[in-house]
Formats: C-alpha cells, sequence, structure tokens
C-alpha cells in the first residue's frame, strides 16, 4: 500500500493547520517512518486537524471512518488494551506525553503489535493532540524494547489478573500475588481462580456475579476472599469480561477500609442515638436553610413527625413556618452565622394546642471549613422551670409583702386596737366603782356604759374577723369556683345584708339574662359584696344603689353612694393593707376592706375601678369573666390600683 510522507500528506482540514507552529513540530517528530498513522486533533472539538498514513492495515476502519468519529479506532483493540485505555486521557493530562505498545487487528483481519506515541500540548487557547502509531515486531519487544503497558500493570498499586474461558490464570501482576500472600507467580498460573474464595462465595459468585458480568460485560463489588495462609480480608473486585470468556480483574484490600467506615457509622448512630434521647430539642440547619437533622425532643416539643430521608430532614420547615413567629429563629440563624456568635434567649410559644416556653440557645457550626458552615439550635422546654421561678418569685414578694403588712399590722393594733380596748377599760372601771359606792348607777348610766362597751367590742370583733378573712382569702389554695345563677345569688345577698339593717336603705337592679350563671366561689364573692356595700353605707347616709349587668361573656357588679368621696391624694392607696382615706373623720374601720375586695376580683379574674369625687360620692365598678382560670396569686397592689384619671 502507498502511503503520504508525513510531510506531504493530505489532512483533513488544511485551512486549520496553516502555519502552526505545533503542526511542524508534530510532523517533524512523527517523520521518522513511512509505515505510520500521524495525526493531529483538536483535543476539544476532537476534530482531526490532519490524518496520514495506512488506517486500514492498523485499525479495523478506513480512513474516512476514522475523520468521521475520532475514537472509532479503539474498537479495533484487544479487549485487555481497550480495558486499559479507559486511563489514557488521565495519563495525557498528568506527563503530557504516552507511549503505549497495543494489538490491534486491521481491515484485513491481521493482529497487529503497534507503538503509540501521543503528544499533548497547549498553544494559546487551544490544545492539540498529536501523535504517531507505527507497527513493531513482537520480536524487538522480546529482544528488549519494554513494554510501556505491561511495566504500568505490574508498578499498578492494585492486583490485576486475566483469566482463560475455563476461569485459570494466565496472568498475575506482582500486587496481585502479594495480596493473597503468595511468593511467586507460578504458584497461580493454571490454576482456578477459586483457590482465592470460600466454597459460599464461589457459589455466590456463579449463582449472582457472573450472570451480571455476562449480561453486563462488567462487574464491581466486594467479595470475602482468602489468603495462601487461609486468613479472610475484604476485596473491592472489579471485573471485564474478555472476547472468548476470559476475565480481567483488579483488585484491592478494603478490610481496612471498610472496618474504619464501620466504626464511622456505629460512632454516628450511637451520636444520633445519644442525640435522639436527650431532653433538649437539636436541629442543625446548613445557611440554605435546610434542616439536616432533628432529633426527637426537638419532633416532641413540635408536637410533629418529620420524616428524615438520608442526611435531610423533610417537612421541617412546615413545622417551622405553621407560625410566623419562627421567623425570629431564621433572622436569629442569619445574625449567628454572620456574626459566628452564639446567641441565648427564651422563647415563649403557643404551638399544638399549648403555650409552653422555650429556651433557645443558637451555636455556630464550622464544617470543614473556617468559616460559619451550619447553625445548631438547642430548644428546652423551661415551661415548669419558668413558672416555678415566678412561683418562687411572687412567693417572696408575697413574704415580703407579708413582713411589711406584719408591721403595719403591729402598729395598727399598737392604735386601733387600744381605742376600743381602752374604752372598755374605762366602762370597767366606772362600773366596778359604782358598784362599791353608796349609790349604785342609775339604770340609764348603766345602759349607755354598756351600750358603749358593746360597740368597742364590736369594733374588736370586726377588726380580727377582717384580718382572719384576707388570711384565709390569701392561703385558701384549694378554693374551687362553681357555677352559680348570679342574679338570684345577689338578691338573696341583700336580702340579708337589708334584713339585718334597722332602716333599709339599699336599692338592687339586677339586669342578667333569665338563668345566666358565671363560675364563682360564694364565700369570696361574699366577702368582695359585703365589704363593698357596707363602705357604701358606711360613708354614705343616703340610699346604696346595687346594679348588677351583664352581656355573653362578661357580668358586673357597680356599688354607687352619694357620701363623702375619697380625696384625689388618697386614691392611689386605696387599696393597700390598713389603708384609710384622711376623711373618714370618726367612721371606725379596719382598713382592710377594699384590701379584701380587691383580692377576691382578682382570684375570680376580675378587675376592680372606681370613680370617686370628694364631697360628692363614689361608684366602684367589678368587671367578671364569666370564665376563669383560677390563680392564687395576685399582683402588687400598686399595679392593681386603678386612679381616678385611668378608672371609666
Amino acid at each position: 500500500m502507498t502511503t503520504a510522507h508525513p510531510m506531504s500528506g493530505s489532512y483533513a482540514d488544511q485551512s486549520e493547520l496553516g502555519d502552526s507552529a505545533l503542526v511542524l513540530e508534530a510532523i517533524k517528530l512523527l517523520r521518522d517512518s513511512e509505515k505510520s498513522v500521524v495525526f493531529v486533533l483538536d483535543q476539544v472539538s476532537r476534530r482531526f486537524l490532519g490524518l496520514s498514513g495506512p488506517c486500514e492495515d492498523f485499525f479495523n476502519l478506513t480512513r474516512e471512518q476514522m475523520l468521521a468519529d475520532s475514537d472509532a479506532w479503539f474498537k479495533s483493540l484487544e479487549d485487555l488494551d481497550s480495558a486499559s485505555e479507559t486511563t489514557l486521557q488521565a495519563d495525557l493530562n498528568r506527563y503530557g506525553t504516552v507511549v503505549r505498545v497495543i494489538r490491534a487487528v486491521g481491515l484485513d483481519g491481521v493482529k497487529r503489535t503497534l507503538r503509540a506515541a501521543l503528544m499533548l500540548r497547549k498553544f494559546g487557547a487551544r490544545t492539540l493532540l498529536s501523535g504517531s502509531v507505527k507497527e513493531v515486531e513482537p520480536g524487538s519487544l522480546n529482544s528488549g524494547e519494554p513494554s510501556v503497558l505491561k511495566a504500568a500493570v505490574e508498578e499498578a498499586h492494585e492486583g490485576v489478573a486475566v483469566t482463560d474461558s475455563e476461569g485459570c490464570f494466565i496472568y498475575l501482576n506482582r500486587e496481585h500475588v502479594t495480596l493473597f500472600g503468595y511468593d511467586s507467580m507460578e504458584e497461580l498460573i493454571g490454576k482456578s481462580w477459586r483457590i482465592l474464595y470460600s466454597d459460599d462465595v464461589v457459589r455466590q459468585f456463579e449463582q449472582t456475579v457472573y450472570p451480571e458480568l455476562v449480561a453486563k460485560r462488567k462487574w464491581r463489588g466486594r467479595l470475602q476472599a482468602k489468603k495462601k495462609d487461609g486468613s479472610a480480608f475484604l476485596e473491592l473486585l472489579s471485573l471485564s469480561l474478555l472476547e472468548g470468556g476470559g476475565i480481567v480483574c483488579s483488585c484491592l484490600d478494603v478490610s481496612d477500609q471498610v472496618a474504619l467506615t464501620e466504626r464511622l457509622e456505629r460512632s454516628e448512630a450511637m451520636f444520633r442515638l445519644f442525640l435522639n434521647t436527650l431532653p433538649t430539642g437539636v436541629t442543625i440547619r446548613n445557611l440554605d436553610g435546610e434542616y439536616e437533622f432533628v432529633n426527637q425532643a426537638a419532633l416532641s416539643i413540635l408536637g410533629r413527625d418529620v420524616q428524615q430521608v438520608g442526611a435531610q430532614v423533610v417537612g421541617m420547615e412546615n413545622c417551622l413556618e405553621d407560625a410566623n413567629v419562627f421567623g425570629y429563629w431564621a433572622a436569629v440563624d442569619n445574625r449567628v452565622a454572620h456574626t459566628g456568635t452564639a446567641e441565648r434567649f427564651d422563647f415563649p410559644l403557643t404551638h399544638g394546642g399549648r403555650a409552653f416556653v422555650l429556651n433557645v440557645e443558637k451555636l455556630p457550626m464550622r464544617i470543614g471549613s473556617t468559616s460559619v458552615t451550619h447553625v445548631c439550635t438547642l430548644a428546652a422546654d423551661v415551661t415548669e422551670e419558668r413558672r416555678m421561678q415566678a412561683q418562687m418569685e411572687e412567693t417572696a414578694r408575697r413574704r415580703d409583702e407579708y413582713l411589711v403588712m406584719q408591721r403595719e399590722f403591729v402598729s395598727m393594733v399598737s392604735h386601733e386596737f387600744r381605742t376600743p380596748l381602752t374604752a372598755i377599760q374605762g366602762l370597767q372601771y366606772l362600773m366596778s366603782k359604782s358598784v362599791t359606792s353608796a349609790a349604785p348607777p342609775s339604770s340609764g348610766d348603766l345602759r349607755r356604759w354598756l351600750d358603749l362597751q358593746g360597740q368597742a367590742l364590736a369594733t374588736l370583733k370586726e377588726l380580727v374577723d377582717q384580718v382572719l378573712l384576707l388570711n384565709r382569702i390569701e392561703h385558701l389554695a384549694s378554693a374551687v369556683p362553681k357555677r352559680v345563677e348570679i342574679g338570684d345569688f345577689l338578691s338573696k345577698l341583700m336580702d340579708g345584708i337589708a334584713g339585718s339593717m334597722v332602716n333599709p336603705r339599699i336599692l338592687i337592679e339586677i339586669n342578667t339574662p333569665a338563668g345566666f350563671t358565671a363560675l364563682i366561689h360564694e364565700a369570696h364573692m361574699r366577702a368582695l359584696v359585703e365589704n363593698l356595700v357596707s363602705n357604701a353605707l358606711k360613708y354614705s347616709s343616703g340610699s346604696v344603689s346595687v346594679l348588677v349587668s351583664a352581656d355573653e361573656d362578661y357580668w358586673r357588679l357597680s356599688v354607687s353612694d352619694s357620701g363623702r368621696g375619697i380625696p384625689q391624694k388618697d386614691q392611689k392607696k386605696l387599696f393597700a393593707p390598713f389603708f384609710r382615706a384622711g376623711n373618714i373623720g370618726n367612721v371606725t374601720g379596719t382598713g382592710l376592706g377594699l384590701t379584701i375586695v380587691q383580692r377576691c376580683s382578682a382570684f375570680h379574674g376580675g378587675k376592680v375601678e372606681f370613680v370617686s369625687q370628694e364631697g360628692k360620692g363614689t361608684i366602684f365598678t367589678v368587671k367578671f369573666p364569666r370564665e376563669f382560670t383560677q390563680t392564687h396569686s395576685t399582683l402588687p397592689f400598686t399595679e392593681r390600683v386603678p386612679s381616678s384619671e385611668s378608672a371609666r
């Protein structure tokens, strides 16, 4: 066959070549043989810029077929050489120049031994591949010219072996021999691959691996292999099926890697188990807003069932978007990611039909990076803890209040108790003197003294009764409200109060719907009403009006009088224990009545308001919810006392 010289050969696109320095250099390097295929190829477009030589002799295709498909010549190679060509591009990129000895079949059906020399170079923005392929005599290889392919296989860091169609080894590299604990290749040449595996693995291979290998012509997986001394190891095995039934295999001992992977998996599983047993909710969120981990406590807090798929958590975003308040969490996440500083805060929340408080801590995480990649959220349900803390603070406040009350009580006792006791003591002295005198007292004097003594005793009894009642209200933790018809309850109560009076002057008007009921504690409510009405009667000489009204959710009690009213300067202290306004004159009292009203109203979830003008009278109004949540704590007096400016 006549061929063109590389310098004067035909080219795919002469206009693309021009005076290219690379083409001239390549042709100069490759002109050493008339019996060569010489080419220049654009590596990016995979188009031949130049092609010359006996393509039909070396490869099982024409020159036109090579020009149409620059990779079609691979099909002409023997299976073993074709498999090795998968590393060709990597070697070219790494070394720039590659020399391979290959065996290929031409169009004439003759199998030839070829030497391929390839060179990859960059010229400006273009990457060009130049090369030559020439036939070499097999004897020349045997006489000393090294096979680059064989040398590469021998130096490989993985075991490589070839079997014939009967499954007997015809080649093994040094790494393969050493991997299985043998001393030389001769110990395995001609023997079946089955000696390297147990009977169970052989059956597995024949039943599952080999059928897949025949169908797909390749297989990759892990098998339990055995060494010459009988010890076992885990082998990563890659198989390729050759024409004629032979097999090319490459293998690695991956026992250590698998053991390490299993340890890591166990550690991760243990860590996940640990996080899932924590009572603290844990979430890990990347900077794209995706939740990569959510533990069981977090799900329990949210009251949701979130499905985990791989590392991603599906549905967590929906949980957090149910309430707009969770937008605050996202804002804190962004701030923590930006600043790299942890943040901690209490987060009150109503979710899943219940109200609770979370203590939330946001921590920056740096996974495989010097910058923040994730934000870890720790959320603990501290509802009970905060309730107990508030209760302790309330207890401390009440204790301090009781100490103040105790001091005021002692001071008041020394003053208020002394007045009726002094009167009783004086009257006792007069009566005892009259008994021992010659002239006994007249019946008029004796009656007057007994009346004064009775008034003093009544004052003393009222004071003691009020103190005891206030104490019961403060400590009656077991008080249970019940549903009562309000109109009927107040009518009977007013009748009882009016019945004890010589000249009844209470006007009551009840404007509640028929059968209107509400939750109340009867003893507490009776004390509240009696003290309001008693104050109105005590500081007014005219009639006292009691008005009861109601709507769907609330009911109201108003007690009004046209008496002396309350001075403006005294109104802020009106509900403090033992406080009495400056214009009471000689009207006796304990200063505890309105304190009792305020405490009883707080127990029922009510609110006390009043309007008063000195010299014109006072109106007290208490608004109660029809239903209420029972509580045993009250706010400090200064926060509960309305002023005339705010009262309506």
